[in-house]
């Protein structure tokens, strides 16, 4: 084995990653998808992102399955460089396990045979050189090794990262839209004159037992103790009532909210398989071990000097 086997082929690594990729990455998942108008509605309480506003379902799945597929074929590739090195580790330590114990017995048999090189000496002084070179080109195809490992657990930790961020991303996305479209879909099918008129009835009684409430009211000076409902907006100046019709319509949500919470099945439900996160391998970097995106940059930068051979970079 020569120092130049220690490059890290490319060829087992992308047949193993795409196979990985092809059995963990979905097609974009058919989703029901909601009218146009209620996708414009500024919803007051429903946080919005950048991929909500930016992306449609299909276009977030395009970039997720691209960064799962990179992420992929990353870490294989570390997968793959990480356990020769650590082959080529154990080797070593073999190796000079071996080379001390024949040199031991080259020197016992030399001593105990009064100063003769008799054929065991020469043949444990043999294996001893032998095992000593053994170590030797391990050692240089560790220290050439080394820092492409490296080079490659950055790559594949900011590929992670990507990944990671397009998921999150899908996952708003996807989730955002099949909330509007189910919500629409079922009240579309709802007998809905009957529970409009009902929601009506439960609106007012939150507005008049706003308006009612003693202590609340007292942060206004005004003692509603004879529940005079909403008649009580007449005492109020403009900002007081645009606050108290805030608190009241508040209320109302929570109120049309804790229903549907009510309603919902407790069954815990899992994403789907293209919208679950990948757990790292034990080769890969913590996120944490080089800092900013700064230090990254200088140490890749730092790494790639000492490199004979950078993937995708060095020609052949």
């Amino acid at each position: 084995m020569t120092a130049t086997n220690a490059r890290t082929t490319p060829d087992n690594a992308t047949q193993e990653s795409q196979t990985m990729t092809t059995e963990t990455a979905d097609t974009t998942p058919s989703m029901p998808q909601p009218s146009r108008r209620l996708l414009k509605i500024r919803f007051d309480y429903q946080p919005t992102t950048p991929a909500i506003e930016a992306l449609t379902p299909e276009k977030a799945h395009r970039a997720l399955d691209r960064a799962r597929s990179d992420y992929l074929d990353k870490r294989e590739r570390l997968k793959q460089a990480s356990g020769e090195l650590a082959r080529l580790q154990k080797t070593v330590s073999a190796a000079e396990a071996q080379e001390r114990q024949a040199g031991k017995s080259w020197r016992r048999a030399f001593l105990e045979g009064a100063g003769q090189q008799g054929r065991e000496v020469r043949d444990q002084q043999k294996q001893a050189g032998q095992w000593r070179i053994e170590a030797e080109q391990k050692r240089e195809m560790i220290e050439l090794l080394t820092p492409q490992v490296e080079w490659l657990k950055l790559h594949t930790q900011l590929a992670r990262e990507e990944f990671q961020r397009r998921l999150r991303a899908a996952q708003e996305v996807t989730t955002h839209h099949t909330l509007l479209a189910e919500a629409e879909k079922l009240f579309d099918g709802l007998e809905s004159g009957a529970f409009r008129a009902s929601l009506s009835g439960l609106f007012s009684r939150i507005s008049d037992d706003l308006c009612n409430d003693v202590s609340y009211m007292l942060q206004y000076g005004l003692d509603v103790s004879s529940q005079p409902g909403e008649g009580i907006f007449t005492h109020l100046n403009d900002r007081e009532g645009f606050a108290v019709r805030h608190e009241i319509r508040k209320r109302q949500y929570a109120a049309l909210g804790e229903l549907v919470w009510h309603l919902l099945p407790k069954t815990a439900t899992e994403q789907p398989t293209a919208l679950q996160g990948i757990a790292p391998l034990d080769c890969e970097a913590n996120g944490k071990e080089w800092g900013s995106s700064l230090a990254r940059r200088r140490r890749m930068k730092e790494l790639e000097e000492t490199m004979e051979y950078v993937p995708g970079k060095t020609q052949q």
